[in-house]
């Protein structure tokens, strides 16, 4: 057989030795977890950054065999468009999806002193999503998108994935029991995706896109029984979302339980992170807490879009902790990385790899194209309390801007972090100064804006 013939088949060989330079990777991804949703603490230096009263031990397990980041953001505080950026890498507001898709009209519309924009209902399909660069790159790679999508689009197999579940979206997860919130159905999606591949000896990229921990509350009564005979927390004290969240843990556990048992886990990332912070009281009962945080889900506020961020997998030592800020965004170049890609990536790309920072202890920093990290909602949510506003986080300082009003408020996150003292009079010129990046960051992308009704 002739030499030439041969390099396909060396290449397959290759791709499928155990160690080979094309780890895996898993994206666990949940709705609505606050930061201090679940009993991993987050930040080693605050006895308040996890729940008292939830209980997830598999998290836990993931945070001490790898990485947890004490400041790590989702793009939005809704689900689709953080979902569309952790996808392409790109802000939503670049990419115009400022709001849950196919919600373009109504009582968040009318009514209010501001004209919300409109905004795009679905994943454009010129966009490049992260499972479409690997298999542009990497096309040893099979993908798969199980669980929650809410994206529109035609769904993940129009965008790049090999298996999924469909053009799904918050309606799948009100599912009662036998399957409560399906968080059951899509980790045996994922387990038998992970047993299929080990056979196959493929490398993959596997995202799993749970529906807890977002409303309504569904759990196995005994599940619920157990956290009911638990004592409550002064944060926390619902024992159907306590058991909700418990359950998302176990899904999370089988996971990491597969990729042992299969052999996997030493050449898999495995990265855990939420759309976004959780909703907040809701009637007698504190289903969800974000304090010390500020605010909730549908705003800006820390409360609103700091999330957990843990990740485990060759290279990340045990037990590190990272205090650069971060993004979700960044996922999109951090997969690339993790996955070998060389290809430069698009310009537009906002999102910085964090695989230096995994690979050296959590040390050093990262260069964002458009610098500041932002977070721009021109949006109501008048059960929330929100009005249309938009942040930047340079360093530790944090600039809140609502647009009703014109009124900005400066914080110093490194000694406030729950944005309770205003520093815009005895900061000046640093409020000016980010007010002034934040107008030019949104005009540079053409971000969709509130406008007065006239």
């Amino acid at each position: 057989m002739p030499i030439r013939s041969l390099v396909p088949i060396l290449a397959s060989l290759l791709l499928a030795v155990p160690g080979a330079a094309q780890p895996n990777v898993v994206l666990i991804l949940a709705d609505d977890m606050s930061w201090v949703g679940t009993s991993v603490l987050m930040d080693p230096d605050r006895p308040d950054s996890r729940s008292d009263y939830h209980s997830t031990p598999s998290l836990e397990r993931l945070a001490s065999e790898g990485m947890r980041f004490t400041d790590a953001y989702a793009p939005h505080p809704n689900c689709s468009p953080t979902r569309l950026a952790i996808q392409t890498g790109k802000s939503p507001a670049q990419l115009k999806m400022t709001d849950i898709i196919n919600r373009n009209s109504g009582a968040f519309y009318e009514g209010h002193p501001m004209v919300p924009p409109q905004h795009i209902n679905h994943i454009p399909h010129e966009e490049v999503t992260v499972a479409e660069l690997l298999k542009r790159h990497r096309p040893g790679y099979v993908t798969a998108h199980f669980g929650k999508w809410h994206l529109g689009g035609g769904g993940p197999g129009k965008h790049g994935y090999d298996e999924h579940s469909g053009t799904t979206s918050n309606a799948e997860g009100g599912a009662a029991p036998p399957d409560p919130k399906r968080t059951g159905s899509v980790t045996t999606r994922a387990v038998d995706f992970l047993r299929h591949r080990s056979a196959a000896r493929e490398p993959f990229f596997m995202q799993v896109s749970y529906y807890a921990v977002h409303l309504g509350i569904h759990a196995f009564d005994e599940t619920v029984a157990e956290f009911e005979a638990r004592p409550r927390g002064e944060r926390h004290n619902h024992p159907g979302h306590a058991a909700m969240t418990h359950e998302l843990d176990e899904g999370v556990g089988r996971i990491l339980d597969e990729l042992d048992r299969r052999g996997l886990a030493e050449d898999t990332f495995v990265i855990f992170t939420s759309d976004n912070g959780s909703y907040l009281d809701q009637g007698s009962n504190r289903v969800s807490s974000n304090a010390p945080l500020r605010g909730q889900k549908a705003s800006t506020w820390e409360g609103g879009v700091r999330v957990p961020l843990l990740v485990r997998g060759p290279g990340v030592n045990a037990g590190g902790v990272c205090r650069e800020t971060v993004i979700g965004t960044d996922l999109y170049s951090t997969i690339a990385a993790m996955a070998g890609v060389r290809a430069e990536l698009s310009p537009r790309v906002e999102g910085s790899s964090l695989l230096a920072l995994l690979e050296n202890g959590g040390n050093g920093t990262l260069s964002r194209r458009f610098g500041p990290l932002v977070w721009h909602f021109p949006h109501y949510q008048t059960q929330k309390g929100t009005t249309p506003m938009s942040s930047i986080r340079d360093g530790g300082w944090k600039l809140v801007k609502l647009y009703e009003t014109g009124d900005t408020h400066l914080f110093d996150l490194s000694a406030d972090i729950a944005e309770s003292r205003d520093m815009k009079s005895a900061e000046p010129e640093i409020a000016a100064r980010l007010e002034k990046q934040l107008a030019s960051y949104l005009r540079a992308i053409d971000a969709p804006m509130a406008r007065m009704r006239e």
